[in-house]
C-alpha cells in the first residue's frame, strides 16, 4: 500500500486519447487543404497523435511524415517535434533503445532552438525511458540534468513530476539523503501550488526515507503532517495510504494494538475507495496485526479476505506473503499441517516468481539486442542517404554558384535604388520638418504677440477700472452729496419736486452702473477671494438685472492657479455668459467648473434657443475672442448647439 509512483506527466507534445478515437474528418480535410509544407507537418503531428493510444504502429508512420516534411523546409521546432513524438511512441511500443535514439537526436536540435523548457523536457523524455529499461542510475543523471534547467525557468510547472521520481528513485538506490532532499523540493512545490494531494505523496515518501535511516520520531512526526493534511482534502486513497504507513510504523515499534487500530482505518477507506489491490493489502496487514495479539479467529478472517483478492486482481508478490502470514496464522492456532501446506505454496511462489523474473530480463536482453540491431540498421540507411544527397549537393553546387551570382547582383541593384530612394525620403523629410519648425516659431510669435496684448488689455482694464471706481465714481457721489445737501434748503414747486427726485434716481443708476462697469472689467473678489467668489458675484450681479437662473458647480477650485490664468479663465467664462444673455432667450444656464491636479474642464450650457454652428464659425467676435483665449490656454474647444434646443460648449485646458 505505497503511493510513490513515477511520474510521465513531462512527454513533450504528447496527447491522450481517447480509447474509440480515430483520425478525426477535420484534420484529414485541413490537410487536403493545407497550403504550406510546415501547416502539412503540423496537422501529420495531430493525426498521430490522435490515433496513438489505438494504433501506435500507424502513429509512427504520420510521426516520420511529419519527420520527412519538416526535414525538408529545415523547420527546426517541427523537426524537434517530430523526433520527440517519435521517441514518445517508441516509449509506448515499449521500444525503449529506439526511443532513447530519437530522443538523442532531438536533444541537440532543442539545444539550437535554444528553449531551455524543451531541453529539459527531452533530457527527461530520455530520463523516463531508462527508468522504462530499469536503469535506475542513468534516469537519475538524465532527471537531475532536467531538474537544473527547470529550477532557473519561469515556467516550474514541470518540476514536481521530476522531484517525485528522484526521491522515489534515490530511496530504491538507498540514498535516502537525497530522497528526503527532493520530497522536501516536491512538498515545498505542492504547497507553493496549493496541491495538498502532490503534497501529501511527498510527505509519504520523506517519512519512508526517514524511517529507512532509523529515525523513527522523524518519521512519526512526517506522518502526523500528512494525517493533518488528509484529514482536510479528504481523499480516499491518501487517507488509506497515510494509517497503512502509520500502522507499519506502531508494528516496528512492536506497539500493536495502535498498529492495530491504523491498519483497519486503512482497510475502512480502501474499501470506500473500492481499490481492490489497495483492500488486499490493508486486509493482509490487519491480518498481521490480529496475528500479533494473539487473536487467531479474526487474523484469518482477514487473511481469508486478502488471498482471495490477491488472487481476483492477479498479484503473485502479494499472494507469496499472505501464504507465509496464513502459515503463521495456522501454526498459532496449532493447525500445523496447514501450516506446513501453506508454507510450501509460498516457497513454490517464489520460485515461480524467481523463475518469471529471470525469464523477464532475458527477453529485455532480447529486446535490447533487437533494438540494438535496428538503430545501427537504420544508421546505414541514414549513411547511404547521406551520401546520396552529398552527390545530388555536388551536382548541384554550379547551379547554386550561378544563381547565387544573379542573385548577388539583383541584391546590389536594388540596395542601390532603395539607397537612393531613401535619400530622397530623407531629403522630404528634412525639408517638412523646417517646413514645421517655421509654422512653430510663428505660432510662437502669434502667442507671444497674444500674450503681450492680453496683459496689455489686463492692465488697461485695471487702469480704467480704477479711473472710474475712483475717479468719476468719487465726483458723481460728490454730485449726489451736493443735489440732496440742495433739497433741503430751497423750495420748490410740485412738478420741480419730482424732477429733482427723479434726478436723484438716474443719478445713482449712473453711479451703480458705473461701479459694475468697473467690477466687471477687474472684479477685485477675482484678485482677493480666487476665480470660484468672482464668477459666483458675477452671476448674482447678473441674476438682479434679468430673470435667469444659474446653477452653478465648483470643484477643486480652492487651489489657487497663476493670476494670469485665472483672468483669461474669467474672461473665457464672462464673454459666454454674455452671449448667453444678449443672444440665447434662455431661462437656466449651467456653469460647471471642475479641476482635477492639473486638468481644468468648464462647461457652460443653456436651454435657449440654440444657434447654428456653421455659421458661427464665420462671424461673432464673441466667440472668437473665446476661441482665441482657450488657444492662449492651449486648451480644447467644444461647441454643441442645435437650433432651438439650447447650447452647451466644453472646454478642457491643463494647468
Amino acid at each position: 500500500m505505497v503511493l510513490k509512483t513515477y511520474y510521465f506527466a513531462l512527454l513533450l507534445y504528447y496527447v491522450t486519447p481517447s480509447p474509440a478515437q480515430t483520425i478525426p474528418d477535420s484534420l484529414s480535410h485541413k490537410f487536403r487543404n493545407a497550403g504550406s509544407d510546415s501547416a502539412k507537418a503540423r496537422i501529420l503531428l495531430d493525426i498521430g497523435e490522435a490515433i496513438e493510444a489505438i494504433e501506435p504502429g500507424k502513429s509512427l508512420h504520420y510521426y516520420k511524415q511529419a519527420l520527412t516534411l519538416s526535414k525538408q523546409i529545415r523547420h527546426k521546432p517541427l523537426i524537434l517535434s517530430s523526433l520527440v513524438d517519435i521517441g514518445i511512441c517508441n516509449i509506448e511500443r515499449n521500444y525503449m533503445d529506439t526511443a532513447v535514439y530519437y530522443f538523442s537526436l532531438a536533444l541537440p536540435i532543442a539545444e539550437q532552438i535554444n528553449d531551455t523548457s524543451k531541453i529539459a523536457a527531452v533530457l527527461a523524455n530520455i530520463g523516463n525511458a531508462y527508468l522504462h529499461k530499469k536503469d535506475p542510475v542513468t534516469a537519475i543523471d538524465y532527471y537531475l540534468r532536467a531538474v537544473r534547467l527547470l529550477e532557473v525557468c519561469a515556467d516550474r510547472s514541470r518540476l514536481p513530476g521530476l522531484y517525485a521520481n528522484l526521491t522515489s528513485l534515490f530511496e530504491a538506490q538507498k540514498q535516502f539523503d537525497k530522497s528526503i532532499e527532493y520530497g522536501n523540493k516536491a512538498f515545498a512545490l505542492a504547497q507553493e501550488f496549493k496541491d495538498d494531494y502532490a503534497a501529501v505523496n511527498a510527505l509519504l515518501n520523506i517519512s519512508s526515507s526517514y524511517g529507512a535511516l532509523n529515525q523513527f520520531q522523524k518519521e512519526r512526526e512526517i506522518l502526523e503532517r500528512a494525517l493533518v493534511m488528509v484529514r482536510r482534502n479528504q481523499d480516499l486513497e491518501q487517507m488509506a495510504a497515510v494509517y497503512y504507513d502509520l500502522g507499519d510504523w506502531y508494528d516496528h515499534q512492536k506497539q500493536f494494538e495502535p498498529a492495530l487500530e491504523n491498519y483497519r482505518e486503512s482497510y475502512t477507506y480502501a474499501h470506500q475507495l473500492g481499490n481492490q489491490y489497495h483492500l488486499c493489502t490493508a486486509a493482509s496487514r490487519v491480518a498481521q496485526a490480529y496475528y500479533n495479539l494473539q487473536q487467531n479467529d479474526q487474523a484469518l478472517y482477514y487473511i481469508l479476505q486478502a488471498e482471495k483478492l490477491a488472487t481476483t486482481v492477479g498479484s503473485r508478490a502479494d499472494l507469496k506473503e499472505i501464504y507465509k502470514t496464513r502459515a503463521a496464522i495456522e501454526q498459532q492456532r496449532g493447525d500445523f499441517k496447514k501450516a506446513y501446506d501453506y508454507l510450501s505454496k509460498s516457497s513454490t511462489l517464489s520460485d515461480s516468481l524467481f523463475k518469471l523474473e529471470s525469464s523477464e530480463k532475458i527477453a529485455e536482453m532480447e529486446a535490447k539486442y533487437q533494438n540494438e540491431k535496428k538503430i545501427k540498421e537504420i544508421l546505414q540507411l541514414q549513411q547511404e542517404k547521406a551520401l546520396q544527397q552529398l552527390s545530388l549537393r555536388q551536382k548541384s553546387t554550379f547551379n547554386y554558384v550561378l544563381l547565387g551570382s544573379i542573385a548577388t547582383l539583383l541584391i546590389i541593384v536594388f540596395l542601390a535604388y532603395r539607397n537612393f530612394k531613401h535619400k530622397q525620403k530623407l531629403l522630404q523629410q528634412t525639408a517638412q520638418l523646417q517646413t514645421q519648425r517655421i509654422k512653430e516659431l510663428e505660432q510662437e510669435k502669434k502667442l507671444v504677440a497674444y500674450n503681450s496684448l492680453l496683459k496689455g488689455q489686463e492692465l488697461e482694464r485695471s487702469r480704467m477700472a480704477k479711473d472710474l471706481h475712483d475717479g468719476l465714481g468719487g465726483m458723481l457721489s460728490g454730485v449726489k452729496l451736493s443735489l440732496g445737501a440742495m433739497k433741503g434748503n430751497i423750495i420748490l414747486s410740485e412738478d420741480n419736486t419730482r424732477l429733482f427726485a427723479r434726478v436723484l434716481d438716474q443719478l445713482d443708476h449712473s453711479i451703480s452702473e458705473m461701479r459694475r462697469v468697473a467690477h466687471n472689467m477687474m472684479p477685485e473678489a477675482l484678485v482677493k477671494l480666487g476665480l470660484q467668489q468672482a464668477i459666483q458675484d458675477y452671476c448674482d450681479g447678473l441674476n438682479e438685472s434679468i430673470q435667469l437662473q444659474f446653477n452653478l458647480q465648483f470643484h477643486g477650485l480652492e487651489r489657487r492657479m497663476e493670476a494670469a490664468t485665472e483672468i483669461v479663465i474669467y474672461r473665457i467664462v464672462q464673454e459666454l455668459l454674455n452671449n448667453v444673455v444678449k443672444h440665447a432667450e434662455a431661462t437656466t444656464v449651467l456653469v460647471q467648473i471642475m479641476r482635477h491636479d492639473n486638468n481644468l474642464n468648464i462647461t457652460i450650457e443653456d436651454n435657449g434657443k440654440g444657434f447654428d454652428i456653421g455659421s458661427s464659425n464665420k462671424k461673432g467676435d464673441g466667440l472668437n475672442n473665446v476661441r482665441s483665449r482657450v488657444d492662449y490656454l492651449k486648451g480644447q474647444l467644444d461647441i454643441q448647439s442645435v437650433p432651438g434646443k439650447g447650447t452647451s460648449i466644453h472646454i478642457d485646458f491643463t494647468i
